[in-house]
């Protein structure tokens, strides 16, 4: 029987295996309160347009970003509107990882 390489630790990144990296270029921008896969997003902007408070914003390349964390109510509107799951609490990346 063939051995099953694990991948390397980049790739587990970009794939979000790995628990909340914190560098944008490791495929996720983490936060207080949201994590936004960067690799998922394709930067339609529907998160920080439905977002009530005005708490995200997105970047100049489109990627959104929580601009006023204070502003932030967890209203749950950016990750229930997106269209590529991009984008969810921190708190509940915390319970799945806990649930493995």
């Amino acid at each position: 029987m063939q051995k099953v390489k694990t991948p390397s630790r980049e790739r587990r990144i970009r794939s979000g295996v790995v628990d909340e990296p914190t560098r944008a270029r490791q495929g996720q921008v983490t936060g207080d309160k949201l994590i936004i896969f960067e690799h998922w997003c394709k930067r339609c902007g529907i998160c920080s347009a439905f977002c009530p408070t005005k708490a995200l914003e997105t970047n100049k390349d489109g990627l959104p970003f929580l601009a006023h964390p204070d502003k932030c109510t967890l209203c749950g509107l950016c990750w229930l509107r997106c269209p590529d799951f991009a984008i969810i609490p921190k708190n509940e990346s915390k319970e799945n990882n806990n649930a493995s």
